[in-house]
């Protein structure tokens, strides 16, 4: 019978909270650039930075901050935004999984419902990356140390895009813009099956918009729907041979 791992003291708050700098500068700009978007989109500005608080995913807030219109009522839009924000986010219980089998003993069901609200792309890679089992305290810190960087982007983004004037503010629209492409296009130039899915979603998209206007999905439900197409098809034709049993 095996030992269990032991747990070294460097897997402390602290370690977790410098660990993440390099995650939190990134957060930065990405919480930013999201502000400035929502708020060029006509959000008001309590609107990203009360986003940002409650949750942390770049590509859910863009998508609500390029959809959701209040100048036509704080709910407009909503449901299509949440079926959105609900497919670009299944991957959260994929990474959500991979570091539970990473955690150090002791971190019960309420201490795990904690971390679930800090659960990201960077935050999971760092976590499971380290050479000994990521304990309470160390993911604490960790975590802690991104979202910080995350809701202080969001805040300088959204009170300096509503002091800037409008002639100032237009160009900075395509900042979110840019975000997703910076989010694709890597990902796409290392796979072809990827680069293929990308290529299929954007097509389906463009063709949904030539449907006759009666049967025409709005613009968010278009999305979705080439979206999670491109996506199913491209598993089917191109499963990852590696998560076979």
């Amino acid at each position: 019978m095996h030992a269990a791992p032991t747990v070294p003291s460097a897997a402390t708050f602290a370690r977790g909270f410098r660990d993440a700098l390099p995650i939190c500068a990134g957060y930065f700009a990405v919480g930013f650039t999201v502000a400035v978007a929502a708020v060029v989109h006509g959000h008001p500005v309590w609107s990203p930075i009360l986003m940002s608080l409650t949750h942390v995913s770049g590509t859910s807030q863009g998508a609500i901050a390029g959809r959701v219109d209040f100048t036509a009522g704080p709910l407009a839009g909503l449901g299509e935004v949440g079926l959105l924000c609900i497919a670009l986010n299944l991957r959260y219980v994929l990474l959500a999984l991979a570091l539970a089998q990473k955690l150090g003993p002791g971190i019960g069901f309420g201490r795990r419902l904690l971390l679930a609200y800090g659960v990201t792309d960077e935050n999971v890679a760092l976590a499971v990356s380290r050479p000994f089992p990521p304990t309470f305290r160390y993911l604490a810190g960790l975590m802690l140390s991104s979202w910080l960087g995350w809701n202080a982007g969001t805040v300088l983004g959204a009170y300096g895009a509503a002091w800037l004037p409008a002639d100032r503010l237009a160009p900075l629209g395509i900042a979110l813009y840019a975000m997703f492409v910076a989010i694709v296009v890597p990902a796409a130039r290392a796979s072809r099956p990827m680069l293929l899915c990308v290529l299929l979603a954007a097509a389906l998209n463009a063709g949904l918009a030539f449907l006759p206007a009666a049967i025409r999905p709005p613009e968010s439900a278009a999305m979705l729907v080439a979206g999670t197409a491109a996506a199913a098809l491209c598993a089917f034709l191109f499963p990852d041979k590696d998560s076979r049993p």
